[in-house]
């Protein structure tokens, strides 16, 4: 056998068997956003409750691992996140705006790290139809007033 032909297969034997680094892994987090349970209606005169999720600064979306298969470590390497204060959370109907209310975000001591929930009483001048839901960090929500 040649010398180089066996200096190829021991280096690649030696690849083959030697440990893989695992690279960090990677996830997408989820934006805020109000929870749509079916189609979401208000109704004027009647206290309705509405709940966001994800409301949090910082996403831990990355983690390194060490360690060979089967004996693995895997630490976060991002900070925790911190959950919005003050979230606002407006209805836009037609021309006009109105706040609703401001709540903060929950803790993770809390349970889940980032849920909002707003106890919503319309004010006056809401007409019924089409409006939508506007809060802080979060994509609007189109809802029914009735």
């Amino acid at each position: 056998m040649r010398p180089a032909l066996v200096l190829l297969l021991a280096a690649l034997l030696g690849l083959a068997v030697a440990p893989y680094p695992q690279p960090p892994a990677a996830a997408s987090c989820v934006a805020p956003y109000l929870l749509e349970e079916g189609h979401l209606v208000l109704d004027r005169g009647r206290p309705t409750e509405v709940v966001g999720e994800a409301f949090v600064d910082g996403c831990r979306d990355t983690m390194s691992c060490s360690g060979v298969p089967g004996c693995e470590s895997c630490e976060y390497d991002d900070p925790e996140p911190v959950p919005y204060d003050d979230v606002a959370l407006r209805l836009r109907q037609g021309g006009r705006t109105w706040l609703l209310g401001s709540v903060d975000a929950d803790s993770a001591e809390d349970g889940r790290a980032g849920r909002v929930t707003w106890q919503v009483d319309l004010p006056p001048g809401v007409r019924p139809g089409p409006a939508r839901l506007v809060a802080d960090h979060a994509r609007p929500v189109t809802v029914r007033v009735r």
